[in-house]
């Protein structure tokens, strides 16, 4: 929510009066503004002349960090509008670092900010008027687990952690903390108050290697990672916790790769199979029809399940048996021993649902 802070300077006798005179003043889009003016100023009186304004834009904590001045010439009951890079403006920084991350011309580094506007009469000091608002440029962050993905499954006892960070500026610095999980335990009570077992600050890059001096991972264990962006030694914005399970696993498994034809009208709902780098199946049908494949990734956990985009899931049936080859390996990228949920639909209304337990052929013996 944007809090707004009015506060006018007003002496003397003047045409010019805060009561027929506003400033409506908007939050900066951080990642498209190029300019701290961002407002309208209406005004409601018979004045006539230039105005002098200046923009100061400051952190939450009070530290200055960026000053804008321009002026304009306004007439009697007009409304002028002031958008971004419509305005010419002398800027003036007041501090180094910030001044090299803004001139990157990526916008506002997403901090929490307070901007000023001031408005004074040319020719007469005696009227002033300023208007402060208060919001968050965190609003345009976003930071994403790449590995471990979140209620993902992993089989590295040191893994490499890794995330996007979309912001795009150069500069932050990350927070990271990794604790172990208990059973149907609450990840972001246990950042709190638990012992962390890997706890490293000011990372300038996105990933981290397991350290060697920490614990390796327990099998069959939860974990729960979470990391915290900064910015000059500001906390800016904390993600929400990841989840993810280890699982000790060997890499390589005994399976055979050249797995036989499944006919899927004999399966039981709920089944589960192993498809090899492909599933392959096969549908008796007395008359033509289409064979439509959906595929999720499922979550045992919380019996969730998040659909996988196939570029070829439609098949042509024809009359008698049919075998079909569903490629898994090319067409996207499934997780090594993950399990799936696999739903075939056919066009006169017949429905399959089973699970598969995916296998990379090139991890198979």
């Amino acid at each position: 929510m944007v809090s707004l802070c009015l506060v006018f300077i007003i002496t003397g006798s003047v045409k010019l009066t805060a009561q027929n005179f506003q400033l409506l003043l908007d939050p900066i889009n951080s990642s498209q503004q190029t300019s701290l003016f961002n407002l309208s100023i209406v005004n409601q009186s018979t004045y006539s002349g230039q105005l002098s304004l200046q923009a100061s834009l400051q952190s939450r904590r009070g530290k200055k960090l960026l000053v804008e001045r321009t002026t304009v010439n306004i007439h009697s009951n007009e409304i002028k509008s002031l958008r971004g890079h419509h305005v010419e403006a002398q800027t003036i920084y007041k501090d180094a670092a910030f001044d090299q991350l803004y001139t990157q011309g990526v916008g506002l580094p997403p901090m929490n900010y307070v901007l000023c506007v001031q408005v004074q009469a040319i020719g007469d000091r005696s009227f002033q008027v300023e208007e402060c608002i208060e919001y968050n440029a965190t609003d345009f962050v976003n930071l994403l687990p790449l590995y471990p993905s979140d209620e993902g499954e992993i089989f590295e006892s040191r893994p490499v952690f890794s995330w996007a960070d979309l912001s795009g500026v150069e500069g932050y610095t990350y927070n990271f903390k990794l604790v172990g999980l208990d059973q149907d335990e609450n990840a972001n009570a246990a950042l709190r108050r638990k012992m962390p077992l890997v706890h490293i600050n000011n990372l300038q890059s996105n990933q981290l290697l397991y350290p060697a001096d920490a614990q390796p991972l327990e099998n069959n264990q939860s974990y729960a990672w979470q990391l915290t962006l900064n910015y000059q030694g500001e906390k800016v914005i904390t993600s929400e916790p990841w989840r993810f399970r280890f699982k000790e696993q060997d890499s390589l498994v005994e399976i055979p790769r050249n797995l036989s034809y499944v006919d899927i009208t004999e399966l039981e709902d709920g089944a589960t199979l192993f498809a090899v780098g492909e599933f392959k199946f096969k549908y008796p049908s007395e008359e033509e029809t289409n064979i439509k494949v959906k595929l999720y990734e499922h979550y045992k956990k919380n019996g969730k399940n998040k659909p996988v985009d196939l570029t070829e899931n439609s098949f042509e049936v024809k009359r008698g048996v049919n075998k079909f080859e569903l490629d898994l390996k090319e067409q996207v990228y499934l997780k090594h021993l993950k399990e799936y949920r696999i739903q075939l639909e056919t066009k006169d209304g017949k429905n399959y649902r089973f699970f598969i337990k995916y296998v990379n052929p090139d991890y198979t013996k």
